[in-house]
């Protein structure tokens, strides 16, 4: 990851040094291209483009190795390191001292190629590369300021995932203890009422929690897996309620495939299963079926009931939470014309 910001900081400092020489030397390149000096004779013209591309060439270099100081002082692409008014200061020091030497030199090595033309050379020379020096520390703290907000968005949005994994696991945390309570409940009641049938109930009992707990370890399930385990989910609670209890399932195969949160279709039936009369004089029929829209549907005729059973509170508003978590969307709650539906999206692997 370091590596990678250096090299970006360097194809980005070699861009800014081409970009301020062309910029500084502006001016230059104009006087040359429509200047008098550059109509008049053959050896005035290469004299002038000689000491346009000499002028260019210096800044560019001069730009760029002081990009490449201030890399060592200012570290622009550390930015867990605190930038201090020492750095600072000590990154202007060694930087003026050294455009001074480079100054000296590249002043000199220029003098030897193209003869002073110029009143003042040397002069102007020194303050335009002071100038770039000044223009190189400003982009570098510039630099530092754009890594140091790119690094803040990352690791907010670290952050704002684990939150939301943390959340979504207490989520799923909470729902497997609540199928066990009603489970237990109604074993309870089974043992009273039809001892001969524990046996059974408890091994389809110990099948689905075991799917229960495989689950917590998954943010997702395919709906064929959660088809299976609502096999011995519903062998459970037809137990319980005998034939008052009728489950119609209606899955198309192109959909066994796409996923859910686990224990979406529990939850769904058990919602039903609470707040709905299940009597032989009101048979509660509840209907899970797939649709062209490639989302879920679990509905069923409302049958009120005078009391409510006991339970944990928790439910239809945990799931709509983990949808919202997962997908940034969320389950569709409906009650029109005596029917109560719930449908949810399917997930694409």
């Amino acid at each position: 990851m370091k590596a990678n910001l250096s090299k970006q900081y360097f194809i980005i400092a070699f861009l800014l040094s081409l970009a301020i020489a062309v910029t500084i030397q502006f001016p230059m390149m104009m006087n040359f291209i429509f200047g008098e000096e550059g109509g008049r004779h053959r050896d005035v013209m290469l004299l002038t483009f000689s000491e346009v591309g000499a002028e260019l060439l210096i800044t560019l270099v001069l730009a760029f190795l002081m990009f490449t100081l201030n890399f060592f002082i200012l570290k622009p692409v550390d930015v867990r390191r605190k930038l201090t008014v020492m750095n600072i200061a000590l990154a202007i020091s060694l930087t003026v001292i050294s455009v001074y030497i480079l100054n000296n030199l590249f002043y000199s090595i220029k003098g030897l190629i193209i003869p002073a033309n110029r009143p003042h050379g040397h002069r102007d020379f020194d303050f335009t590369n002071f100038f770039v020096s000044a223009l190189v520390i400003g982009c570098i703290l510039i630099i530092r300021l754009i890594y140091l907000k790119q690094i803040i968005n990352l690791e907010n949005e670290k952050l704002r995932r684990e939150a939301l994994q943390s959340q979504f696991e207490s989520l799923k945390n909470q729902l497997s203890p609540h199928f066990l309570f009603n489970s237990l409940t109604a074993l309870k009641t089974l043992i009273r009422e039809a001892p001969e049938t524990a046996q059974n109930y408890v091994n389809s009992l110990s099948r689905a929690l075991r799917y229960t707990l495989q689950s917590n370890e998954k943010q997702l399930v395919t709906l064929n897996e959660e088809m299976v385990f609502m096999d011995s989910y519903l062998y459970l609670i037809k137990l319980r309620f005998d034939t008052n209890l009728s489950i119609d399932i209606s899955i198309s195969e192109e959909f066994s495939s796409l996923k859910l949160p686990p224990l979406t279709v529990q939850t769904l039936v058990e919602n039903a299963i609470k707040h709905n009369e299940i009597s032989k004089e009101k048979p509660l029929l509840i209907h899970i079926e797939t649709t062209g829209n490639g989302t879920l549907l679990v509905w069923n005729e409302i049958q009120e009931k005078i009391t409510e059973e006991e339970g944990t509170g928790i439910g239809l508003a945990n799931l709509s939470k983990q949808f919202q978590l997962l997908t940034g969307g969320d389950i569709a709650i409906s009650n029109h014309e005596n029917r109560f539906r719930v449908e949810v999206p399917l997930i694409k692997p």
